[in-house]
């Protein structure tokens, strides 16, 4: 044991030694922790997270497309039933596309979250948008298919009480006096729901405006897009179409009938609400039915009191024209036609009984322009009376050639002479009456443009109509307005048939460099384009009236002597008397200070201008506006070559009366 070695440690080897428990195994390897597991299990874990979470999103929008597919085809069918006439199937249809449209809402609603998502949530807002204003446009088609629907379910049932079938294509002869009442009690008793109708329109109208088109979703955009586009123009044309059967349904005799002193007005003899009064007429309508309708020269009516009519006419009419009393045919002297219609209803009622012991009643007057009876020719075609031809280019040459010279040489004595209107009238009605009913809608066009235009003037007693063409600027009455304004009233005195020859320019003017004392200019610019004097055409002769602010100060004129200032009709009036001689131009010019109102509108802004058209009157209009600050925005529009200075410049046929706004 003494000789052997024993065996030595090492200093590592002897600590571990040391430090290890009795009976313990030897060390094991280090396991690798799984980290590719855990990997896959966050991967499945957020995979799952991401369906869930996007299972809405995908699922209403699906649900949304889906539907607004649906909704497309729907629409379709219910504009085709419409078409058609069958207002029961169109019905039908809007119902159906209310359905797909609430499958839209209830797609979108079923995305929960995303709405405040960022990018996703504004989209989902825009299709929220478009769908509101797709659901208030079919609620408003709702209405006004129903109302369809109870007029034609009326002219039906009238129609099997007559024994006469409805077709598309029957004219307005083609009903009877059944068909033609029950459809008006229908439109009647059915305004308060259009009106309901057309305020949905609107505010759908209005919804989608607000709704940013680059954010919805393609198949909701082509569903709704056709629809919502042209919601404007409906609600626009719905508007116009309201407007005209609230007072063309009293206006058509129901519930009662109605008398009507219609005046026809010769605008080439122009005079303040559009011309020469050279025929009067009674017409009488009962719900809708023309029951009588006649036309006699106006001067048939004045003779028979010529001796004991002591009216005292305007002092321009007794100076310039020699008239010693103030008759039917002059009475349209006053611009504001509803106080001319109430004139010419009083001396129309007392001038029959007076010359003739006949007692009239007037319900409302109607003034006519041959631009309205143009139009209408255009819209029937030609009309052949006494072997004669009249079109819409020679209808007014012709017509007023035969009441002034033709009827001589024919041989008919001059109380008669205006009988061919009359026949004329006649065969225009019969030939509007045979207009088929798909042509209506441009015959209420006509009506409503002539409206606009003023070639049609309407004024009546019944007080809730009155109002309406009030609204609508339909009766011809002066415009009320602190803002700047303008109304040129020609009036021809013994110039013939004259105007129907001129170029007539309005120049208007505004010098506002000082904001505080604007100078505003008017110069009427004629040219008389006849070159010689004949039955028809003379030197012009016009006592003219510039209706202007009431406050504004004339500085000067030029163009004629002594000019008359006064106050009418709110206004402050300059007017005049000129004459220009055949193949001559003349100017009118008046120099004045506008109001302390206008100029301190020009100073805050925006600064508006009326201009309020002349019935009859046919016009250039031209703007030069200076305001020593730069026009930032205007309506109408400039030229682009005309932005960005400190002047409005305008030029354009005066049709209709205008209002301007410039913005600084």
């Amino acid at each position: 044991m003494s000789g052997q070695v024993p065996n030595l440690l090492t200093p590592e080897e002897h600590h571990a030694e040391h430090f290890l428990p009795p009976h313990s195994e030897p060390p094991q390897p280090v396991r690798v922790f799984p980290w590719k597991k855990v990997y896959l299990a966050i991967g499945i874990f957020i995979a799952i997270s991401l369906v869930i979470l996007v299972s809405p999103l995908v699922f209403g929008l699906s649900r949304a497309g889906a539907s607004a597919i649906s909704l497309r085809g729907s629409l379709k069918t219910a504009e085709l039933k419409a078409l058609d006439r069958d207002f029961s199937a169109a019905a039908d249809a809007l119902g159906r596309a209310e359905e797909d449209l609430s499958g839209v809402r209830a797609g979108l609603q079923s995305l929960g979250a995303w709405r405040s998502a960022p990018w996703i949530g504004s989209r989902i807002s825009a299709l929220e948008q478009a769908e509101q204003a797709g659901s208030s446009a079919l609620s408003g088609f709702r209405e006004l298919v129903s109302v369809a629907a109870s007029v034609q379910e009326a002219l039906d049932s009238a129609a099997a009480l007559s024994g006469v079938a409805v077709d598309p294509n029957r004219s307005y002869r083609d009903l009877s006096t059944q068909e033609k009442r029950a459809a008006i009690q229908r439109l009647y008793e059915a305004l308060p729901q259009l009106r309901l109708g057309r305020e949905k329109i609107a505010i759908a109208a209005q919804a989608w405006a607000r709704v940013p088109q680059n954010e919805l979703l393609g198949p909701i955009r082509s569903a709704i897009a056709p629809l919502a586009n042209r919601l404007p123009e409906l609600d626009t044309s719905l508007g116009q179409a309201l407007d005209l059967l609230e007072w063309a349904v009293p206006l058509a005799g129901y519930p009662e009938p109605k008398n009507y002193l219609v005046i026809l007005q010769n605008a080439d003899e122009l005079r303040a609400t559009g011309g020469f009064i050279g025929n009067v007429g009674m017409l009488k309508i009962d719900a809708g039915d023309i029951a009588s309708v006649e036309f006699e020269d106006v001067y048939t009516v004045d003779n028979p009191v010529a001796s004991t009519w002591r009216d005292v006419p305007p002092d321009p009419i007794r100076q310039y024209l020699g008239v010693p009393a103030w008759y039917l045919r002059d009475s349209n002297w006053n611009p504001d036609f509803p106080s001319t219609a109430s004139r010419l209803a009083d001396v129309y009622i007392r001038e029959m009984k007076l010359g003739r012991n006949i007692d009239v009643t007037i319900d409302g007057v109607i003034a006519l322009q041959p631009e309205f009876f143009r139009q209408l020719l255009i819209l029937t075609g030609p009309l052949y009376v006494e072997d004669k031809e009249f079109n819409a280019q020679n209808f007014f040459d012709v017509l007023q050639y035969d009441v002034n010279i033709g009827f001589g040489l024919e041989g008919i004595p001059i109380p008669q002479r205006k009988e061919i209107v009359q026949k004329l009238g006649d065969v225009l009605i019969n030939k509007l009456f045979d207009i088929p009913a798909d042509r209506w809608p441009t015959l209420l066009n006509i009506v409503t443009t002539s409206l606009r235009r003023s070639d049609i003037l309407i004024s009546v007693r019944e007080k809730s109509t009155q109002d309406i063409l009030d609204r609508r600027g339909w009766n011809g009455r002066t415009i009320g307005t602190e803002d700047d304004y303008l109304w040129v009233i020609d009036s021809n005195l013994g110039a013939l048939k004259t105007d129907g020859v001129m170029d007539k320019e309005v120049i208007y003017s505004v010098d506002a460099t000082d904001p505080a004392n604007p100078v505003a200019t008017v110069r009427l610019r004629y040219k008389n384009n006849t070159q010689r004097i004949d039955w028809r055409y003379t030197r012009y002769q016009s006592y003219t009236r510039i209706y202007v602010p009431e406050g504004s100060e004339l500085i000067s004129s030029q163009g004629a002597a002594r000019p008359d200032v006064y106050r009418e009709l709110g206004k402050t009036v300059f007017a005049a008397y000129w004459v220009i001689q055949p193949g001559r131009t003349g100017e009118l010019v008046f120099r004045y200070r506008l109001p302390s109102s206008v100029a301190a509108r020009i100073q805050s802004g925006p600064y508006r201008f009326t201009a309020q058209k002349q019935p009859g009157a046919r016009r250039k209009l031209t703007l030069d506006l200076s305001f020593g600050k730069n026009v930032v925005r205007a309506v109408p529009g400039e030229d682009e070559n005309e932005f960005g200075d400190a002047k409005y410049r305008y030029s354009d046929q005066w049709l209709e009366t205008e209002t301007f706004e410039i913005n600084f």
